[in-house]
């Protein structure tokens, strides 16, 4: 199977005829040789039952007067017959009337005789056969003769005819052969000529090449034409993908540099905005604990109210400014990629949360070893936005618990902050990251919704992935990845 696989088509082509040939060839051969045979024997057996019945024929009147000697001369004409090695004549009892041998060596045992009834019957007494005929005379049968003749000289025309079809089977099979190697290149040379094409187009990538088309209007020369139309095919949606894809690359180019200039633009506004109000928020702030501090016995109940709800709403809006120019920062601060110990960061952030925890009962659990490559002030954010959160939303637990941890995947380390707060709605778990989306009223939680987007966009820009699961009343998990570079 191996060597028919690494062969060329017109060499298949020539194997294939030369055994589909020789079979064919070799199966008439020996159909006719088998029928030559066996018509010879046939042959031989009716040239028995001719001589078996001119003997009969010929031996009634010596059955009929028991004159053996004529029927011994009758006998002696099997001499012409040189098949024929012995022959009997019988009596109606069965017993020998008279016998011929050809030469007194021939050994002539009568194991076989003719049923009640029958006429005539053969039988194959290994090379040789015995015919019986039984002799009739008006309508009584007066005997039986009893013929053996060997089949040597049917073996001898057998070969004679063996050796005559051979030779022409060679003949018949070279002039089979020359034929084929004459005209196998009508169906060869188009098919290796299309092999070739796809050879080229499949190693080279060109669409370009076709075919040769044969002269003939054959199914051949159909398919040859449809690869080539094929061909053409692929060469035209080529030509329009590229020109597609030229014209994409181009509205993308154009599309990419919008957005940038826009981001900046937005970036820039959003960082000078945050910066240009400090100064008047300050002053207000000032204003309002000056007023608290100095004219707080000269006013009301309800004017000491509008004071505190004047510095409360200043704090806020410090808060807002704060978060704000963190996401300018996360998105616009250039990358400085060192190995962070993110373990002694949470340690950190977790101190200075316990220093402000007002009673609150809350557990801790940070796992050591957490290590990663990244921006060290971002991932501070990242952690500073992510334990704040969890350290807000449990607020309202009666014992408050906050983990910082990592787990080894296949796919990398993945860093998680789980608590058991307030959680969320699974159902909008897209809308944590955006900016000022917020899942709870600020009666519930205060919040400016800046923190999780500004950790979203830092693990972006680190080509990290960020995401969170949670139910409501169940507390609520963020994990988020980074992958591995060189610092």
């Amino acid at each position: 199977m191996r060597i028919w696989s690494s062969q060329s088509i017109s060499d298949k082509f020539m194997r294939m005829t030369m055994l589909v040939s020789g079979i064919a060839l070799l199966l008439a051969y020996v159909s006719f040789l088998i029928y030559d045979l066996y018509s010879l024997r046939q042959e031989l057996i009716t040239s028995m039952a001719t001589e078996a019945n001119i003997l009969g024929a010929n031996s009634i009147t010596a059955l009929l007067f028991d004159d053996k000697q004529a029927a011994e001369n009758t006998l002696s004409a099997l001499h012409n017959s040189p098949q024929v090695r012995a022959a009997v004549i019988l009596r109606p009892d069965g017993s020998e009337f008279t016998r011929y041998l050809r030469t007194p060596s021939t050994q002539f045992d009568l194991t076989n005789h003719l049923a009640p009834g029958e006429t005539d019957h053969y039988w194959t007494k290994g090379r040789d056969i015995l015919l019986g005929s039984g002799i009739q005379f008006q309508g009584g049968q007066v005997g039986t003769v009893y013929l053996i003749a060997e089949t040597g000289d049917v073996a001898r025309r057998a070969e004679r005819f063996g050796l005559i079809s051979a030779g022409m089977l060679l003949i018949c099979f070279s002039i089979a052969l020359f034929a084929t190697s004459a005209i196998r290149h009508l169906v060869t040379d188009p098919l290796t000529g299309l092999a070739k094409t796809a050879q080229i187009v499949t190693r080279q990538r060109d669409y370009s090449v076709r075919a040769k088309i044969p002269p003939s209007s054959d199914e051949l020369s159909f398919l040859v034409q449809s690869f080539n139309e094929m061909l053409e095919q692929i060469q035209a949606r080529d030509r329009a993908l590229e020109a597609t894809r030229s014209d994409l690359e181009r509205r993308v180019d154009e599309r990419t540099a919008e957005l940038s200039a826009a981001n900046k633009e937005l970036e820039a506004f959003s960082y000078s905005v945050a910066h240009d109000l400090r100064g008047p928020l300050q002053h207000v702030n000032n204003i309002g604990f000056l007023l608290r501090q100095s004219s707080a016995a000269g006013l009301n109940a309800e004017g000491r109210m509008l004071v505190d709800r004047l510095l409360e709403g200043s704090k806020r809006m410090s808060g807002l400014i704060d978060d704000l120019l963190n996401l300018s920062r996360a998105s616009s601060h250039p990358l400085h990629r060192t190995p962070i110990d993110l373990s002694h960061i949470a340690e950190t952030i977790v101190a200075r949360l316990q220093a402000e925890k007002d009673g609150r009962q809350v557990r801790f659990i940070i796992a050591r070893g957490a290590h990663v490559i990244a921006d060290n002030g971002l991932m501070q954010v990242v952690l500073e936005n992510l334990l704040a959160t969890a350290w807000k939303y449990t607020t309202k637990s009666e014992l408050a618990k906050i983990e910082f941890g990592y787990t080894e995947e296949e796919a990398g380390t993945v860093y998680f902050v789980c608590d058991n707060g307030a959680g969320f709605n699974p159902r909008y778990a897209d809308r944590l990251f955006r900016p000022f989306q917020r899942l709870h009223s600020q009666s519930e939680f205060t919040g400016t919704g800046v923190g999780l987007a500004t950790a979203y966009r830092i693990i972006t820009r680190h080509g990290g992935k960020i995401w969170a699961k949670g139910n409501v009343d169940q507390g609520a998990t963020f994990f988020f990845t980074v992958p591995y570079a060189e610092a």
